[in-house]
């Protein structure tokens, strides 16, 4: 006797905490989105206006240069990375019972960029930029982590 294996669709509706996390990943994945673009966009002009905001409170600019500099090897990369966790954040909101993998691979993402702008800051230049990174993915990353507890305990 043979039986048709296939898999049972989860009938179970999403739970509060699988909703908030859902419209939380959304609403980042339009954040991800934009900031992408401003990027690609307006490079310099982004980093100088967080360089404003630093030189008010008394920490060094960075410099500006006419001209490429070695760094811009870097911009492509950012941008790919953030047009990754747009991605990543849209596809997992769609089902976060199932993808939950997705919302591990942002929360990574945003804690290497977090520790990374606040080595940067430390080590290298305490310009605002580089504090900025930490300040806006940080924070990311732990709401992420909390939707995370909340959908899970949510499920139990």
């Amino acid at each position: 006797m043979a039986v048709a294996v296939s898999e049972v669709a989860e009938a179970r509706p999403r739970t509060r905490g699988e909703r908030r996390l859902a419209w939380t990943l959304r609403f980042f994945a339009l954040l991800f989105a934009i900031g992408a673009v401003g990027f690609l966009v307006r490079p310099d002009d982004v980093v100088h206006d967080l360089d404003q905001v630093g030189a008010l409170v008394g920490l060094p600019t960075l410099g500006a240069s006419r001209g490429p500099v070695p760094s811009d090897f870097w911009l492509p990369l950012a941008i790919a990375n953030m047009a990754t966790i747009t991605a990543c954040a849209l596809f997992a909101s769609r089902d976060v019972r199932r993808r939950r993998s997705l919302v591990h691979a942002i929360i990574v993402s945003k804690l290497a960029s977090s520790a990374t702008g606040i080595l940067l800051f430390v080590r290298w230049s305490m310009a605002f930029p580089f504090l900025t990174v930490a300040l806006v993915d940080l924070p990311i990353a732990l709401i992420l982590i909390s939707g995370l507890r909340a959908a899970r305990v949510d499920a139990a």
